[in-house]
């Protein structure tokens, strides 16, 4: 293959990449206005490129965090595991383990899972995993920061059996603890978990939080709308708006690593 063969695929790949970025985001921000308050169509158009550019940098890091990343930083304190989202991996959170680490939380660890797979099962590989990072730092706690579907297993594992006791704080980020108002096609059994109306969140409707939790979501999600969906206040929990951000971008906002580091903190004061 010729240097000049391998740019060409390079540029290929790269022009797929924002071509399918910039087709999700039309199609998720058009699904998503029926559902969210109006706003400036300039701000609106500044959420959708702050999405795309997001998008564009975290997609090729995937694989990668396939292989790698399990110990996303150091630490003496209580272990903190990242639990992502639908169709993602750990390396959607290494922003935010940044913060984290200078904010001197931690170690830090990045929970993968097979994502089409049902929430039961993912929170039984989550468990495994919890037992692991305890028995490799000697700490008998874990605080579970999640996104998206993550939210949703962080938080039947801290119901469960294994999990009781074990889950000191949880905080979930853009969850649709509602479910989900997209009507189309969505891949893997997790699909039928995350659907409104379905029979897994209907049995969790008024089911109260087993330990201190956070639920931070966007005013305008792109992908978990209307807000209220993400709401865990009438069952214990702690929610926090935030305004204009798009799903991913959650995730890399200062104002909400800012909210995540004050509420461990202030739970473990």
């Amino acid at each position: 293959m010729t240097p000049k063969t391998f740019e060409l695929i390079i540029l290929d790949v790269f022009g797929v990449l924002v071509l399918g970025a910039f087709v999700y985001l039309f199609v998720s921000y058009l699904v998503m206005a029926p559902h969210v308050g109006p706003r400036p169509r300039v701000r609106h158009l500044a959420a959708m490129l702050r999405e795309l550019f997001l998008v564009i940098i975290t997609q090729p890091l995937v694989p990668l965090y396939y292989v790698t990343g399990r110990v996303m930083g150091s630490g003496g304190g209580i272990p903190v595991i990242f639990v992502h989202g639908y169709f993602q991996n750990r390396s959607n959170f290494w922003w935010l383990a940044r913060q984290f680490t200078k904010a001197s939380l931690g170690p830090l660890f990045g929970f993968n899972y097979q994502w089409v797979e049902s929430i039961d099962e993912s929170s039984a590989r989550l468990s495994t995993f919890v037992e692991s990072v305890c028995v490799e730092t000697g700490q008998s706690r874990v605080i579970l920061v999640a996104h998206s579907l993550g939210g949703l297993i962080a938080l039947e594992y801290a119901h469960s059996e294994a999990g009781a006791g074990r889950v000191a704080e949880c905080i979930t980020i853009g969850t649709p603890h509602g479910g989900v108002k997209w009507r189309g096609p969505i891949l893997g059994r997790a699909g039928r978990d995350l659907r409104e109306g379905g029979r897994f969140v209907r049995e969790r409707q008024s089911r109260q939080v087993p330990t201190p939790t956070l639920s931070v979501y966007s005013t305008h999600d792109n992908v978990v709308h209307p807000p209220s969906t993400s709401e865990l206040a009438s069952r214990g929990g702690r929610d926090l708006a935030v305004d204009g951000h798009g799903h991913l971008s959650l995730l890399y906002s200062r104002q909400v690593a800012n909210a995540l580091i004050g509420f461990i903190r202030h739970c473990d004061e």
